[in-house]
């Protein structure tokens, strides 16, 4: 990306004309006089416009009255994202009044300020995110690079670490501080346990801020915590939120495990005790299908199709190559202390949030930061009818209203294990994207965190 002019402030030296507007665009600078007009949601001057489903904001030019629109361009070819600065002067009050950038939000008034890049999210495309994108903006609305600290994760432990000796420190001094995660839900869910998992919060804790800009797999926090829109860039929908939103506590849930089990990493090669034998989340837990199914998709191969590699890897659970039927999970499950009468599970999850992806709506009822855990499940099921009701998810969450699959709001998830083996295949459970494996007669128990004692707050557009 080129370089955008600016003074040591942050601010845009103004233009010498007093209407005109000029584009930058990877060093292209193109500058005519124009007449701008504001109609139907675009901005056009000349032959040239801009719409506003690609628009993020407009800063004011220190000392005049010219502005500069910053946008992402669509459909370049190179990448998701490509920020485009426009500059103005005479814009439409109309245009003005929806996109000025007129102060800092209140959660970037605070002790401390950090920007989180989760090297290892989705397909890897958080550091050009940063680098091309957010630090502009960071510049424009007046957040010189000394205003905050950079954090480049380089393991899969670096988000939990960096939760636990830095940001639990400052929390429990009474200190506010805010985090822009450039990650996915794993980046959230591993903030939350390094926070959460010692249980040593002081009388003067302060909620952590999370602001995500969704740059993992599936982002379903990002989606279930955001309006529907038309913006087909989540990425402007992210920022925007970033600049404009509100904080609100994000309710969580822990899950209980059998003495014995094990966090499943390194593609499940590595296994590692669970502190305290718990996990914390504001997703989801599952066992069954959706848990195989993160599970064998998270390899580094896999994670190169993004979204798609869980149709890839469900293809092969649901059609196996030898003919069989998918399996059959064994195992007694329990809401709220009563048995579901069945023995075999295809699908258990119990979800904190509505969306799983975009257009998966695994729980319709779920209503953005209400608190309420819901169940969803159903027994053995062929392939096909299995498809089925994946399928219906996709449209709006029908799936809750088919006869074989069961829907409810529960307070306690319990999953005690039948299933025989030494192998934790048809054992794993999914926290928010992290894997456990259960030892051979073990348990799983899901039940939320009352509210008040939720470990961040979490930046929305609700």
């Amino acid at each position: 990306m080129a370089s955008i002019p600016s003074s040591s402030d942050g601010t845009y030296p103004s233009s010498d004309s007093d209407n005109e507007s000029s584009t930058t665009n990877y060093g292209h600078i193109d500058d005519e006089p124009v007449h701008l007009s504001y109609r139907n949601g675009v901005l056009s001057w000349g032959t040239s416009e801009l719409r506003d489903e690609d628009i993020i904001v407009a800063t004011t030019v220190k000392g005049s009255i010219a502005h500069t629109i910053f946008s992402l361009a669509s459909d370049t070819g190179k990448s998701p994202f490509e920020l485009r600065t426009t500059r103005a002067t005479l814009l439409p009050q109309a245009f003005l009044d929806q996109y000025l950038f007129n102060s800092l939000p209140s959660y970037l008034l605070t002790d401390h300020i950090h920007v989180l890049i989760s090297t290892l999210s989705g397909i890897g495309l958080a550091p050009a995110f940063f680098d091309d994108v957010l630090h502009p903006l960071l510049r424009a609305i007046g957040l010189a690079d000394s205003a905050y600290s950079v954090i480049r994760t380089k393991s899969a432990e670096s988000v939990k670490e960096f939760a636990r000796s830095t940001l639990l420190v400052a929390a429990n001094e009474g200190k506010k501080q805010t985090v822009l995660m450039l990650s996915g839900d794993g980046g959230m869910v591993d903030t939350i346990n390094g926070l959460m998992e010692s249980g040593k919060r002081s009388s003067i804790y302060v909620n952590p801020i999370l602001s995500q800009l969704p740059l993992g797999t599936g982002n379903a926090l990002f989606h279930s915590l955001h309006k529907p829109s038309s913006i087909p860039s989540i990425y402007i929908q992210g920022l925007r939120t970033f600049l404009h939103g509100t904080s609100k506590p994000l309710p969580i849930f822990h899950v209980k495990f059998s003495p014995g089990s094990r966090l499943l990493t390194n593609e499940g090669q590595t296994a590692s005790p669970l502190k305290n034998g718990t996990l914390f989340g504001a997703v989801v837990a599952s066992y069954g299908l959706h848990a195989t199914l993160v599970a064998d998709s998270d390899t580094t191969e896999y994670r190169k199709h993004g979204d798609k590699r869980f149709g890839l890897v469900a293809k092969d659970l649901l059609f196996p190559e030898d003919g069989s039927t998918p399996h059959a999970y064994k195992a007694d499950v329990l809401l709220d202390g009563k048995v579901i009468d069945r023995k075999e599970h295809g699908y258990v999850l119990a979800s904190l949030v509505s969306n799983l992806e975009k257009t998966f709506t695994i729980s319709p009822e779920n209503k953005p930061l209400d608190g309420k855990l819901r169940v969803v499940d159903f027994g053995p099921l062929s392939g096909e009818g299995a498809m089925e009701v994946m399928k219906a998810a996709y449209a709006g969450g029908k799936h809750t209203e088919m006869s074989e699959v069961g829907y409810r709001a529960v307070d306690v998830l319990r999953i005690e294990f039948k299933e025989e083996g030494e192998s934790w295949k048809w054992r794993r459970c999914c926290v928010d994207g992290l894997i456990v494996g259960v030892d051979e007669g073990g348990w799983m128990e899901v039940g939320l965190v009352g509210e008040g004692n939720e470990a961040v707050d979490v930046v929305s557009d609700i």
